[in-house]
C-alpha cells in the first residue's frame, strides 16, 4: 500500500471513520482514503472510542502513524462509555474529538480543510475545523445499526441533520441513497468498486493457496467481511447440516454478536471460521474457494447493502451466490446468482458447482469488473469535490 511521494494539489481531508485502518477488513473508507492521498492530505482518524485507544496504547506505534507521505491514521484518547446513560463521558469525548484532531492537523501541515464524515455519530464535529467543505459518504443505514451502547432516536435526529447540512452527500448504492432521498434530493451515488489487478491474483498458478484453508475438503463455499448481526447465520448453520460433504469457510472478525448466538461456528464440523486475514491475502484464499458467498439477512439491515466483496469476488473468477440484496438483484443480473432460501441456495450450489469447467462464465464475471475500479470512482469524486468548492459562497 505504500506510495511514491507525491504532490499535494488540493488540500486535506480530516476523515472521521467508524471502521478503524485495519488492513484486515479493508473497506470503502480505506479503500477511497488510500487513493484520495495521491492528490490531497488525509488524515484517517479511527473510531473514537478507549477500547480503540487502549489498542493503540498497547503498541505506541499504532496510535499515530503514517501510511504513505500523505496519509496518516491517528486513534485519539477517549473516556469509557459502558452505557448510553453515561452522559458525561460522552460530553467528554465530544468535546475532546476535535482538540485533538485539530492538533494533529497542524502536525500534518493541514490547509483547505474538507471535513469527511463516516457516521452520523460525528455530527457535532461540524464547523469546530473551519473547514471548506462538509462530506457524508453514507456506506450503510446507520439508523437500523444501532449498537447497544447508541440510542436510536438521536441517531435518527443526527443523521437527518447530517444529511442537511452536508455540502456533498455520496452514497455506497442506490437502495441506500433511495432510502435517504426523502431527506435529501441530491445524493450522488458511487457503489463501491474493486481492484481488480490485486483480485485477479487468485487466477495466478504462482498464488500460493495459504495452509490453514489448502487441506480443507471441496468444495469450498467461502465469505470473507465482517461477521455481524447482517450474516443469514441460521442459513450458513443448515446449509453445513444438510451438505456434511461441503465445506463452508468464513474469514472475517466477528463484530456486535453475543457468542450464544454463533456457537454453530465451533459446533458444525464442516463450517471453518480462519479468523480475520490481512486484504493482501484474500486473493489466496479466493483461489482456495469453489464458490463465493453473500450470505445476508433479507431485514433492512441487510437488504439495503452494497458489499464491496460482490465486485471482489467475481474479478477472481469464482461463481457467487447471494441472497437478494436489492442492488445486487438489480445490478448483477446474470452474473450473480440469487437465491432468497434454503432450498434455492441448495440449487445454485449444486448448479454452480456444475459449471466449474465453463470459462465462457468465468470470462464474463471477471470482464463485469473492468470498468468499476476505485481509481474511476475517485476521479469522479474529485470533480464533485472541486466544482463544490470553486461554487461555494464566500
Amino acid at each position: 500500500m505504500k506510495r511514491n511521494k507525491t504532490s499535494v494539489k488540493l488540500g486535506t481531508i480530516i476523515c472521521f471513520s467508524h471502521l478503524n485502518w485495519d488492513t484486515k477488513l479493508f473497506q470503502r473508507p480505506q479503500q477511497l482514503m488510500l487513493r484520495f492521498s495521491k492528490n490531497f492530505k488525509v488524515l484517517y482518524v479511527n473510531d473514537h472510542s478507549f477500547n480503540q485507544f487502549f489498542r493503540g496504547f498497547l503498541h505506541k506505534e499504532k496510535l499515530f502513524y503514517k501510511v504513505n507521505d500523505n496519509l496518516t491514521v491517528y486513534s485519539p484518547f477517549a473516556f469509557p462509555t459502558f452505557q448510553k446513560s453515561l452522559s458525561l463521558s460522552i460530553y467528554l469525548n465530544k468535546i475532546l474529538l476535535p482538540l485533538l484532531a485539530k492538533n494533529k492537523t497542524k502536525k500534518i501541515n493541514g490547509d483547505k480543510l474538507i471535513l469527511w464524515l463516516y457516521h452520523p455519530r460525528y455530527i457535532n464535529l461540524i464547523g469546530k475545523f473551519k473547514e471548506e467543505l462538509v462530506i457524508y459518504d453514507c456506506m450503510d443505514d446507520f439508523t437500523s445499526l444501532i449498537s447497544p451502547y447508541e440510542d436510536r432516536e438521536k441517531n435518527f435526529k443526527d443523521e437527518r441533520e447530517l444529511l442537511k447540512r452536508a455540502d456533498i452527500v455520496f452514497a455506497g448504492g442506490y437502495s441506500i441513497a433511495d432510502l435517504k432521498k426523502k431527506l435529501r434530493k441530491d445524493i450522488h451515488v458511487f457503489p463501491s468498486a474493486v481492484d481488480t489487478e490485486h483480485f485477479k491474483k487468485a487466477l495466478l498458478d504462482s498464488t500460493e493457496i495459504p495452509d490453514d484453508i489448502k487441506d480443507i475438503k471441496h468444495p469450498i463455499l467461502g465469505y470473507w467481511g465482517a461477521i455481524d448481526e447482517r450474516i443469514n447465520h441460521r442459513l450458513l448453520e443448515s446449509l453445513a447440516l444438510r451438505h456434511p460433504d461441503w465445506s463452508i469457510v468464513l474469514l472475517g472478525p466477528i463484530v456486535k454478536q453475543k457468542i450464544k448466538n454463533i456457537s454453530y461456528l465451533d459446533r458444525v464440523k464442516n463450517i471453518f471460521w480462519l479468523g480475520a486475514k490481512e486484504y493482501s491475502l484474500l486473493p489466496n484464499y479466493a483461489k482456495a474457494f469453489d464458490i463465493c458467498l453473500n450470505p445476508f439477512i433479507m431485514t433492512r439491515e441487510g437488504k439495503h447493502l452494497s458489499p464491496t466483496k460482490t465486485l471482489e469476488y467475481l474479478a477472481t473468477g469464482k461463481p457467487v451466490i447471494s441472497t437478494p440484496i436489492i442492488d445486487v438483484v438489480k445490478f448483477y443480473e446474470g452474473i450473480v446468482n440469487i437465491a432468497d432460501n434454503l432450498e434455492k441456495f441448495e440449487m445454485e450450489v449444486k448448479r454452480c458447482l456444475k459449471e466449474e469447467a465453463d470459462e465462457t462464465m468465468k470470462l464474463k464475471r471477471i470482464s463485469f469488473t473492468a470498468n468499476k475500479t476505485w481509481e474511476d470512482t475517485i476521479r469522479k469524486m474529485e470533480e464533485l469535490i472541486i466544482n463544490k468548492i470553486k461554487n461555494k459562497p464566500s
